[in-house]
């Protein structure tokens, strides 16, 4: 499918696809049509997008995305696998969590000693 088809089945505008093109996580053929020339996308780069959203929600950065899903094809995960990933990804969630905490905290102090005129710098 060309770009535009796949942008609308997809849901990701034309650019989003060319970044994940360029970032290897989708691949498409060159294909002439007359004089021009056009990338076309095959069926699985809609699995593909869908696996790569799924792993932004799992709060993994684009950049980081590519490999797992290489690592993925070349050896599917067991269900104890995706189970262990998962709640070791839930831990990572969870400290990042109670460091945020920690430094809303300490906001919220700043603040309160700045309003009341008890800290200047």
């Amino acid at each position: 499918m060309l770009i535009g088809e796949l942008a609308k089945v997809s849901g990701l505008s034309k650019d989003g696809i060319r970044h994940y093109e360029d970032l290897g996580l989708i691949t498409s053929a060159r294909k002439r049509a007359g004089t021009r020339w056009y990338n076309d996308y095959g069926a699985d780069a809609l699995d593909i997008i869908d696996k790569v959203r799924q792993a932004q929600r799992l709060g993994f950065a684009l950049k980081d995305i590519g490999p797992l899903l290489r690592a993925h094809a070349e050896s599917p995960f067991s269900q104890e696998e995706t189970t262990a990933f998962l709640d070791a990804r839930l831990a990572q969630v969870r400290e990042k969590i109670a460091e945020l905490r920690d430094i809303e905290t300490f906001i919220v102090a700043k603040l309160g000693r700045y309003r009341t005129g008890q800290d200047s710098a």
